[in-house]
């Protein structure tokens, strides 16, 4: 099993697992996979603290990204308000049941 790690992860666990440095290419694949790997975890969490870890841990791979592809936090934000201003947020809890 390969799959991306924070940074003190080889320290802490030490001798009983081995690990390796990823190419660029290989870096942006393995973010993308943790990604999807920790909003799972966000859709599981059963207690808000775990909720807040999980959302913590979105936010730190999100950060990854934004600086892997030369993307500022501001920039991001922006088209998020923007994306929010045309079609809105999700605060009316809205649910689409068919789309034709």
């Amino acid at each position: 099993m390969e799959k991306l790690v924070r940074n003190k992860i080889p320290d802490i666990v030490g001798d009983k697992a081995k690990f390796k440095i990823l190419s660029n290419a290989q870096f942006r694949i393995a973010l993308r996979k943790k990604l999807a790997e920790e909003a799972q975890e966000v859709e599981k969490a059963e207690s808000r603290a775990n909720l807040v870890e999980e959302l913590g841990d979105l936010e730190e791979l999100i950060h990854a990204i934004l600086e892997d592809s030369s993307i500022t936090y501001e920039e991001m934000d922006s088209m998020r308000h923007a994306k929010s201003m045309q079609k809105g947020d999700f605060s009316e809890k809205i649910a689409m049941i068919t789309a034709d």
